[in-house]
């Protein structure tokens, strides 16, 4: 296990190291993160966008005040077919429907006016797919509406924040954008 403590690097610079010492990690090991605060965001992003991040796996805990200490758990990225169900996924809001596989694709649950702080997904096109319920998405500022059977797509370094505006559930899709 490899144990990262970030609170002395500036903000700025906290999750660049992060993603390098996962990067690093070879399948089946775990990398701990010391923070001063939730890693939340964090686990966003990495359940996201890093397809060897275990998001089931993760887990944080809250030490002291200013002291918390999550498991970020790496897996060996599958192959082959894999079929699942929505309903079956476990995990709330977000849980990955093929962890491990590219693209990233996660169910996103959120109950009425539940949302997702505001993220960017740098490196992907998404695809946000409304299976029930509805949204309101929150693109760069600019609020639309997604209802059930609805789909929005948008590059990745757009700032995104869904809110549910009813019970909803959304597929996310994260599609790696080809190299230029």
């Amino acid at each position: 296990m490899t144990e990262l403590d970030v609170r002395q690097l500036p903000p700025s610079e906290r999750h660049d190291r992060i993603h390098e010492a996962f990067a690093e990690l070879d399948p089946g090991e775990t990398l701990t993160i010391v923070n001063d605060h939730e890693p939340t965001p964090l686990y966003h992003e990495m359940a996201a966008e890093v397809p060897a991040f275990d998001a089931d796996g993760y887990a944080v805990e809250r030490e002291e005040a200013s002291r918390f200490v999550a498991e970020f758990p790496k897996v060996e990225p599958e192959s082959g077919v894999t079929k699942v169900r929505l309903a079956d996924l476990d995990g709330e809001p977000h849980a990955a429907a093929f962890p491990g596989r590219e693209p990233k694709t996660v169910r996103l649950s959120l109950d009425a006016g539940q949302s997702v702080p505001e993220h960017t997904h740098p490196d992907r096109t998404v695809l946000f797919h409304a299976l029930t319920g509805a949204f309101a998405v929150r693109l760069d500022g600019e609020e639309h509406a997604v209802e059930a059977g609805e789909i929005v797509r948008f590059d990745g370094e757009t700032a995104v924040e869904p809110t549910a505006t009813e019970d909803a559930t959304a597929l996310v899709v994260l599609a790696p954008k080809p190299d230029a």
